[in-house]
């Protein structure tokens, strides 16, 4: 391994165990030189990389800061609330109802070759400890679900479903791609152009087979992270 990954893995372990904790400075670049005996541009390509990763900030004169990694840790390979996933992550969230539509088109963007269904429409944002960070568009399927009260929206969409309609939900097909924000990302959650999207399009079944919703959900990527357990088999 080259050595300025050498130096940028050992930080970042230090950083993810709290050995450098959130607002503390890291050891001086002087001192990264003499402790791992390399060049200071080798000690440069290391912090460079931490500070593209988000992990740091370096702040002339003073060093280099590290910075709050908390993420939002959205679980891409299983399926769960949104109500759920705030409650695994400890976080404070709240969720704000944009707009409800009533006999609405699937977009084609999400339907991956599937006839087209027409839905009840509802657009929300998700406010994480303070901060709008994701976009979702449900498209509930009408022939399944009809007239979805606006206080269930704002509570939990799957809570509704499998509680008060007795569904039960089986399995979802899940598409993720790094996209460049839409006017209504920058406007809704206050961010800038150059801030990427984690956008996560589903849809999501029935015990029957029936496709109860499709949704697209809309991050901001540099609140992002997906942690995943995976098993290699022999």
């Amino acid at each position: 391994m080259k050595k300025y990954l050498v130096i940028y893995h050992d930080l970042l372990s230090g950083i993810q165990t709290q050995k450098y904790q959130s607002g503390e400075l890291l050891p001086s670049n002087q001192q990264l030189v003499m402790r791992y005996h390399v060049s200071r541009e080798t000690v440069r390509k290391s912090m460079q990389l931490l500070a593209d990763e988000g992990y740091i900030q370096t702040i002339r004169g003073k060093g280099s800061l590290v910075l709050s990694t908390k993420r939002f840790s959205f679980p891409v390979s299983s399926i769960k609330s949104y109500k759920e996933i705030v409650k695994e992550n400890g976080m404070d969230s709240k969720n704000k109802v944009i707009k409800i539509q009533d006999h609405v088109l699937v977009p084609e963007n999400l339907l991956f070759g599937s006839d087209q269904i027409y839905a009840q429409l509802i657009v929300r944002e998700r406010i994480v400890n303070g901060i709008p960070t994701i976009l979702d568009y449900d498209y509930v399927n009408e022939d399944i679900v009809k007239d979805i009260p606006a206080e269930e929206a704002e509570n939990s969409l799957f809570h509704y479903f499998e509680h008060n309609l007795g569904l039960t939900i089986d399995y979802a097909i899940k598409h993720l791609t790094i996209e460049n924000p839409e006017y209504e990302d920058c406007n809704q959650l206050g961010i800038s152009s150059s801030v990427p999207m984690v956008v996560v399009r589903s849809e999501t079944h029935l015990t029957d087979s029936r496709i109860l919703s499709y949704t697209e959900s809309r991050h901001r990527a540099d609140k992002f992270s997906s942690v995943e357990f995976a098993r290699r088999h022999h």
